[in-house]
């Protein structure tokens, strides 16, 4: 089989790539391991999909950290108000939440891969399911596809297979061999947007009890990272919004679990140091027969409140009558700086995005082809770029894969 572009994984990057390119008078190929397309694209916003987010174009290369310089062309070229008005223009509003991130008014995410799949279909995409590529050959005039069956000769490849979080989707890493093989550098892979372990395991105990806002800070190799968003205990450690954006940032750094990374966990935000003393003082001063779990429930989760005090070793019997003032200041000082100890990610297959991949200063920003290997182009997870929870990482394969696609098939030209 023959085809002018070849693409290697039908998730968000690779369908848009193709369309862009097919539009465009090539004639492309998809080979998708799995049965049918988007299968990750499916489960992201927990099948809401969360498209993009409402930042400036700015804001979205400031989220991106050390990539945005990479991916500031791509976005320019289609940013996130282009992406909602191309799906506005194929019947699918788009809604912004209170936190910014975008979704389909549906709420489905199956619309958003309906639409992909029709707009490939109607621009003559072809696609083999159910074949696993085994390598990617370079030839002379072009390469040859290897896969589990047969072979597909392609002029020009696409390698949009994204990272190795969630393999169960079909996302196993597979692109970061196929590049290593045609001379890339591979960053070592991550887990990144994912629970963090802790030493401590009293967090275990409140399994599944979310904190809609919180502030979480960090400080490693003169880096300081800050965080705000929600928060869940998980069987083992934290989870949440928050503890996500956090995790891609530290993820270099874990894991250590003979020194731990500290963080401290600011519980109420919306309070400063005074005012948190002010309304704790009123509180003891009006119901002196209070306990104290139960003071502090008038701030955070019953739950929550209990276990502070099990660690504070306040006295179950302790009622605000009897809080001494060293007492009330060390709780303030617990509730507006609780500190854990990290000691890992959790396992990559639990990370909703990999950190890592093919080197970014391997690839031409402007067209997203191979420094290395003339032909060859990537887009979306594959490549070391990511950004924080809210839609940051789709628009990157959006912006990067139409990016792809179009380069490309000019280049056929």
């Amino acid at each position: 089989m023959k085809s002018d572009i070849c693409i290697i994984g039908a998730g968000p990057a690779g369908l848009f790539a193709a369309i862009w390119a097919a539009q465009n008078g090539a004639d492309v190929l998809i080979i998708e391991r799995n049965t049918s397309a988007g299968r990750k694209l499916l489960r992201t916003g927990r099948g809401r999909c969360n498209i993009t987010h409402s930042g400036s174009i700015t804001d979205f290369i400031k989220a991106y950290g050390r990539g945005g310089r990479f991916l500031r062309h791509s976005l320019y070229e289609f940013s996130a108000d282009d992406l909602r008005k191309y799906f506005a223009a194929r019947g699918l509003k788009t809604k912004v939440e209170k936190d910014g991130c975008v979704f389909p008014v549906t709420d489905r995410a199956t619309d958003v891969a309906q639409i992909l799949l029709k707009e490939a279909n109607e621009s003559e995409v072809r696609f083999m399911y159910g074949k696993s590529v085994r390598e990617i050959q370079k030839q002379r005039d072009g390469f040859e596809i290897v896969t589990d069956r047969d072979s597909v000769e392609a002029k020009i490849v696409i390698i949009t297979t994204g990272g190795s979080s969630w393999a169960f989707t079909g996302s196993t890493g597979d692109g970061y061999k196929f590049a290593k093989a045609l001379g890339h550098t591979i960053i070592e892979s991550k887990a990144a947007l994912c629970p963090l372990v802790t030493a401590e395991k009293w967090p275990g105990k409140l399994q599944g009890i979310a904190v809609p806002d919180v502030i979480i800070e960090t400080k490693v190799s003169n880096h300081k990272f800050k965080v705000r968003g929600p928060l869940m205990f998980t069987g083992n450690g934290i989870g949440g919004p928050a503890v996500f954006d956090i995790s891609r940032l530290v993820a270099d750094y874990l894991p250590d679990y003979e020194n731990p990374l500290v963080m401290k966990i600011d519980f109420l935000p919306g309070y400063d140091l005074p005012q948190l003393d002010r309304e704790l003082v009123d509180i003891c001063a009006q119901h002196p027969k209070k306990s104290i779990a139960s003071v502090i429930s008038d701030f955070v989760r019953k739950s929550l409140a209990e276990k502070i005090c099990e660690q504070m070793k306040f006295s179950n019997a302790l009622t605000a009558g009897q809080f001494s003032k060293v007492q009330r200041k060390d709780l303030i000082h617990t509730l507006k700086g609780l500190v854990l100890s990290i000691v890992s990610t959790a396992p990559i297959e639990q990370a909703t995005i990999t950190k890592g991949g093919i080197s970014a200063d391997e690839i031409e920003w402007k067209t997203m082809q191979s420094k290395i290997c003339e032909g060859l182009y990537f887009a979306g997870e594959v490549m070391d770029v990511d950004g924080p929870c809210g839609g940051y990482n789709l628009q990157i394969a959006f912006s990067t894969g139409r990016l792809a696609g179009l380069s490309a098939a000019n280049n056929l030209r």
